[in-house]
């Protein structure tokens, strides 16, 4: 089975029915029925829940969340190890810290990732497969999960 990565900007692109959120929901749909493995480090999970109370407020964040963790997503646990890949990827890269949890997953597991943060166009095409969803066009409106 293949796998993917994707990062919290791809999710939230989802929520928040933006630019790419077409591609994401694909994902989402080929995971649910069993054709691809969709993972998304537990750092970047956070993130996801960061942005929910800060866009959403606590209510909502209440509702939505809970609703988030029945997508079909692989969430990643973080050891000592994987915060010392991401260092080093971040390093390696310069790119944002949480950004390279997404980064090193991908590339520990030989996936590609999918992404809106275009931090990620900097990386070389030979280390790890980026996908980066178009850029937003106008403010989407929230979608049920």
């Amino acid at each position: 089975m293949s796998k993917i990565v994707i990062d919290a900007s791809a999710l939230l692109r989802f929520v928040d029915n933006e630019a790419g959120a077409d591609r994401v929901e694909s994902l989402l749909n080929r995971a649910r029925v069993g054709e691809l493995d969709l993972l998304m480090s537990a750092v970047n999970w956070g993130e996801v829940g960061y942005a929910v109370l800060k866009a959403h407020g606590l209510e909502q964040a209440r509702v939505l969340l809970p609703k988030l963790s029945s997508v079909p997503l692989r969430i990643v646990p973080v050891d000592r190890d994987d915060a010392e890949r991401a260092a080093a990827f971040k390093h390696a890269h310069r790119i944002p810290y949480a950004d390279s949890f997404a980064g090193s997953l991908a590339l520990t597991e030989g996936a590609p990732l999918v992404t809106a943060d275009h931090d990620f166009r900097s990386l070389p095409r030979s280390l790890v497969k980026v996908d980066i969803l178009p850029v937003k066009s106008k403010p989407g409106v929230r979608r049920s999960v």
